[in-house]
């Protein structure tokens, strides 16, 4: 029993823990239910109105116990938080959050011996994503279109050329002899001038339409454009990525946009969000980084067109 004293004393000032023992057989998940639920039973809080019980419980495991469950422990801690939730609502307890459960290895641990640690954790509310700047105005690495070209000035049509036409010389009548006049020069006629137009100018080829970058969010069961508000990813139909799976929370995660990229937060999901294998509660993601949420496996990938 040194051991388990060792663990209450470990857990001491963050929250009451409670150990269960069993014989030397396997631990059940029957049993783990049955231990929750007293968990939550012994550390009720009574309000003014309300009854407030713990909403987070971890399981401590020996090894060799842990390993019987690693087919289905995702499934195990989604059906052991329903349990927790239907108890709470039965015996009209008030949750400060998402019922859910979390199961870690303790080496020193015996088979048939676990641990559970029950805590109040408040759900943080989701947070507001600020809205994305203008496509032209983000960099480059980040989808931003490229700027405008510039239009260029219409050629200047050149004066009209002038042909000059010269003077066409006077006829002389040389039998016209009986006119004082008739050997005077004659007036020369005034210079006619023809306008010569050039031809128009041929107008300039339309300029081609610039490419403009957009980002996308892929998953297996299909992709939705990244815009200027966040994107909600979870089992519920009302998300804007619904994921039919069992390991995933109602409202699971959330992807925006921010200054350096994307952010992805965990909104206190059951079984957590990965990111490259990595599980993270906040973390700042681009192209070619790996989301696992429950079964599935999403992306981000940029378009062009």
């Amino acid at each position: 029993m040194g051991f388990l004293r060792r663990i209450e004393s470990r857990l001491e000032g963050v929250f009451e823990g409670g150990i269960g023992r069993t014989f030397r057989s396997h631990v059940q998940p029957v049993e783990l239910a049955r231990k929750l639920t007293k968990e939550m039973d012994d550390n009720k809080v009574i309000s003014v109105q309300q009854v407030y019980v713990p909403n987070a419980y971890t399981v401590f495991l020996a090894p060799a116990d842990r390993e019987q469950f690693l087919a289905y422990e995702a499934r195990l801690r989604t059906e052991l938080a329903g349990y927790l939730t239907e108890h709470a609502r039965r015996e009209g307890y008030s949750l400060p959050g998402r019922a859910r459960v979390i199961i870690e290895t303790a080496d020193e641990l015996e088979v048939g011996t676990f641990g559970i640690a029950a805590e109040m954790e408040e759900t943080p509310p989701p947070v507001a994503m600020e809205s994305a700047p203008p496509a032209d105005a983000l960099p480059a690495e980040f989808g931003g279109g490229a700027a405008a070209p510039v239009a260029a000035e219409p050629p200047v049509a050149p004066e009209p050329l002038v042909a000059p036409i010269p003077p066409v010389a006077p006829i002389i009548d040389p039998f016209a002899v009986d006119s004082p006049d008739a050997f005077a020069p004659a007036t020369p006629e005034p210079a006619v001038t023809a306008a010569v137009t050039p031809p128009a100018p041929a107008e300039p080829p339309a300029a081609a339409p610039t490419a403009v970058a957009s980002w996308t969010l892929v998953w297996p069961g299909g992709e939705v454009t990244i815009g200027g508000n966040a994107l909600v990813i979870g089992r519920s139909k009302d998300c804007d990525v619904p994921l039919a799976d069992g390991n995933v929370s109602r409202r699971h995660a959330e992807l925006g946009r921010s200054e350096e990229g994307f952010v992805l937060r965990d909104l206190d999901s059951t079984n957590g969000t990965l990111v490259n294998g990595r599980r993270i509660r906040s973390a700042t993601i681009g192209a070619g980084d790996e989301i696992t949420i429950g079964m599935s496996t999403l992306r981000i990938e940029q378009r062009h067109g």
